[in-house]
C-alpha cells in the first residue's frame, strides 16, 4: 500500500474502530499530543451516545450470578457483548479505552463457549484496568474464573499438577515462547499455582484451597521461593513474571504489532520495552511512547482490519443497523470471525496472513454490499438489515463533490486519485465531477457508493 494518509487521519483511524469526522476535527484543533492525554484518561470524557444506547443491551447489567439462572443466559451475554463491542466501535468518544479492552481481552484471551456465564465480568474487569498497569492486568486475569477455568488451574492440586495455565501464562501472557523460560520453570510454575481455583461462594469467584497447594521449595527463572508457603506462591511468580525484562519485551512487540504492523521495527519495540521497565509496566506512558513515534507514522496504511474490526468500521460509517441476534452472528460467521470465537488461548490473529485469503476477502466484498446497496434497495429482505445510507449521503451540487464527501465519510480521507475517478465515473454514469448530484442520482446511486468504498482496499488497510 502507497503512505497517502496524513499524521492525523492516520492517529484518528489507528487509535479508534471507524472514522467520526466530527471527533477528527476535534482531534485537529487540540493537537495530536493533547488529544492523546485525553484519550488515556477515559473516565474524564463525557460519552453520552454510547452509554445511551449501552443501557438498553439488558444482560450487561447482570452479575455473573444472574446470568447463571437466566435461562439460555450465557448466549444472551455474548449476544449483548458483540452489539457493545460494535456500539463502542461505531459511538464512543472513548476511542482508545475501546482499542485497548479489545487489546487485553484478545492478550488474556478466553474463548465465550469458555467462558460461559463468566466472561462478562472478565471482560469488564479487563475493560476497567486497560488503561492502568500490567501487573494489575496479570493479577486480574490469573484469579478470574473464565481464565481458571478454561486453562484447568482449578483442577490443579499438589499429587498431579496440571500445567496448562502455568505454561500459557509464561509463553502467551507475559515472557513469550523465546522469553527465556524452561521446560522446568513451566513445572515450577505449576506447583506454585496449585490450590488457585474457584468458588461460588466468594466475591468474584477465586478461592485459593491450602489443601491442595505444594508446600515444597521451588525455583523458579533462577529465584527460590521457600517452602512453607501458600497463596504467597502464586502472587510471588505474578510479580516475578510482571516485573521481568522478557514480558517487557513481549507485551510491547504485541502492543507495536496491534497499533504500527505485522512486523513492528525492532528499535521501537525495544524504546517501548524500556519505557514499560521503568514505568513498572504502566501502560499509559508505554502508549505516549508508541503513538508518538515515527514508526508509528511510517506505518500509515500497512494494517488490514481484521474482520470484526471490519464488521465494525462497515456497520460504523454506513449506520445500517442488525436488528436480529441471528443476523449478527450470520455476518460475523460469513467473514470468519466471531467475538471472542477463537477457539485456542493465543486468540485471534492481527496480522494480515491470518485474514487477507482470498475467500475472506470475498466474503467482505459480500458483506459490503450486503449492509449497503442491498439493505438499501429492499429493507424488507430475509436478512432483515435496516439501511440508513439516505440520512448519512452528502448533499452537494455536483457529483465529484458528492463523492469526495462520502469518502471521507467512510474512509475518514480521500482515496487515491485513480480510486477517486473511478468512484465518479460510477456515481456519474461516465459524464464528469460536474455531473448533477441530484435526488434521484443520489438514490440510485448512495448504495453502490457506500458498497464500493467499504469494498475498497483503502477501507481494508489502515
Amino acid at each position: 500500500m502507497v503512505n497517502r494518509i496524513d499524521p492525523d487521519v492516520h492517529f484518528h483511524l489507528r487509535t479508534g474502530f471507524a472514522p467520526d469526522l466530527a471527533e477528527l476535527d476535534r482531534q485537529r484543533r487540540m493537537g495530536r499530543s493533547a488529544y492523546l492525554e485525553e484519550q488515556l484518561h477515559p473516565e474524564r470524557i463525557a460519552d453520552p451516545e454510547a452509554e445511551r444506547r449501552l443501557a438498553r443491551l439488558p444482560m450487561l447489567q447482570l452479575s455473573t450470578r444472574e446470568i447463571a439462572r437466566t435461562e439460555n443466559g450465557d448466549q444472551r451475554a455474548l449476544n449483548d457483548l458483540t452489539r457493545a463491542f460494535l456500539i463502542r466501535a461505531a459511538h464512543s468518544k472513548r476511542r482508545l479505552a475501546a482499542r485497548m479492552a479489545v487489546f487485553w481481552a484478545q492478550h488474556f484471551y478466553v474463548p465465550a463457549e469458555a467462558a460461559g456465564e463468566h466472561l462478562a465480568d472478565y471482560l469488564r474487569t479487563l475493560e476497567r484496568l486497560a488503561l492502568g498497569d500490567f501487573r494489575s492486568l496479570l493479577f486480574a486475569a490469573a484469579r478470574h474464573p473464565a481464565m481458571l477455568g478454561y486453562l484447568d488451574n482449578v483442577s490443579n492440586v499438589k499429587e498431579h499438577p496440571n500445567e496448562n495455565y502455568a505454561r500459557e501464562l509464561l509463553e502467551l501472557h507475559t515472557l513469550g515462547v523465546d522469553g527465556g523460560y524452561t521446560e522446568r520453570d513451566v513445572k515450577e510454575a505449576a506447583r506454585a499455582l496449585t490450590g488457585w481455583t474457584t468458588h461460588e461462594r466468594t466475591e468474584g469467584g477465586f478461592y485459593f484451597d491450602p489443601g491442595v497447594h505444594d508446600t515444597g521449595a521451588k525455583r523458579v527463572l533462577g529465584h527460590t521461593f521457600p517452602a512453607g508457603r501458600g497463596l504467597e506462591d502464586g502472587l510471588a511468580l505474578l510479580d516475578l513474571l510482571a516485573r521481568h525484562p522478557s514480558t517487557a519485551r513481549f507485551v510491547s512487540y504485541k502492543l507495536a504489532r496491534y497499533f504500527v504492523s505485522d512486523d513492528p521495527p525492532p528499535e521501537l519495540v525495544e524504546r517501548m520495552a524500556r519505557t514499560f521497565a521503568e514505568h513498572r509496566g504502566a501502560v499509559r506512558p508505554v502508549l505516549r511512547a508508541l503513538l508518538s513515534a515515527p514508526e508509528f507514522y511510517a506505518a500509515a496504511g500497512l494494517r488490514l482490519r481484521s474482520p470484526l474490526e471490519f464488521l465494525a468500521a462497515a456497520l460504523a460509517t454506513s449506520g445500517t443497523r442488525v436488528p436480529g441476534a441471528w443476523t449478527l452472528w450470520e455476518l460475523q460467521n460469513e467473514l470468519g470471525q466471531t467475538f471472542m470465537g477463537w477457539r485456542t488461548p493465543d486468540g485471534p490473529p492481527t496480522e494480515a496472513v491470518g485474514w487477507s485469503g482470498t475467500g475472506g476477502l470475498l466474503a467482505r466484498w459480500r458483506v459490503a454490499l450486503r449492509l449497503t446497496q442491498e439493505a438499501d434497495a429492499d429493507p424488507e429482505g430475509a436478512w432483515g438489515l435496516v439501511a440508513h445510507l439516505e440520512e448519512r449521503t452528502p448533499r452537494a451540487a455536483t457529483v465529484g463533490e458528492a463523492v469526495r464527501a462520502l469518502a471521507r465519510r467512510v474512509l475518514g480521507r480521500l482515496p487515491g486519485p485513480e480510486q477517486l475517478a473511478r468512484l465518479v465515473d460510477y456515481a456519474a454514469d461516465g459524464g464528469g465531477a460536474d455531473t448533477p448530484w441530484t435526488p434521484i442520482r443520489a438514490g440510485r446511486k448512495r448504495g453502490g457508493l457506500f458498497a464500493l468504498l467499504i469494498a475498497s482496499p483503502e477501507f481494508q488497510w489502515v
